[in-house]
């Protein structure tokens, strides 16, 4: 019973960090972009980049969460960030990575990449979390000193990684306007 609970609290710290570092991010997105599309959440970069994001965050947050655990936090992340139901997410990210899908990838690296900026660690390796000594500070200290959203390293690797990309997505006309 013990575990149980220890485990749901660690899920929901770790979807909270997730959604609390990622959404402003987002919303600052949808607001330069003017929206983005129920497709563009499907497309396999997107995918990959965000579930990965969502994955560092919360390995860095509750240390080692894998499994079943890991999953919950990334379906319900994805819910809070997307505005949309994680089902379909889930089951393209598990085909895509089953696939080894390019574009999934890439976006799971690039992730990792725009992780290590966040926190200045190097990209986590698969399975793993960061020790307890190792880890950066608490992520609601590092928001107080200055909320990830605001740091212009962040953002100009967010625009290159997320926005540049779905500027490029079939529901965006040549200006970079949401298509009608």
């Amino acid at each position: 019973m013990w575990r149980w609970a220890f485990e749901l609290s660690r899920v929901r710290k770790a979807r909270k960090a997730a959604v609390t570092v990622i959404s402003p991010i987002v919303e600052k997105s949808r607001h330069r972009l003017g929206g983005i599309s129920e497709v563009a959440w499907s497309d396999p970069y997107i995918i990959g980049f965000m579930v990965m994001l969502i994955s560092i965050i919360a390995r860095i947050e509750s240390g080692k969460i894998a499994g079943d655990s890991l999953w919950l936090v990334q379906c319900r992340a994805w819910e809070d960030i997307t505005r949309m139901r994680s089902d379909m997410m889930a089951e393209e990210l598990l085909l895509l990575s089953t696939a080894r899908n390019r574009d999934f990838e890439l976006g799971c690296h690039n992730a990792a990449t725009l992780g290590s900026i966040l926190f200045g660690n190097p990209i986590l390796s698969e399975g793993g979390g960061v020790p307890r000594e190792d880890r950066p500070r608490d992520l609601q200290e590092l928001e107080l000193t200055e909320p990830f959203a605001q740091r212009d390293d962040v953002s100009v690797v967010w625009v290159q990684f997320f926005d540049a990309h779905i500027l490029t997505h079939p529901l965006h006309d040549a200006s970079g306007q949401p298509a009608l």
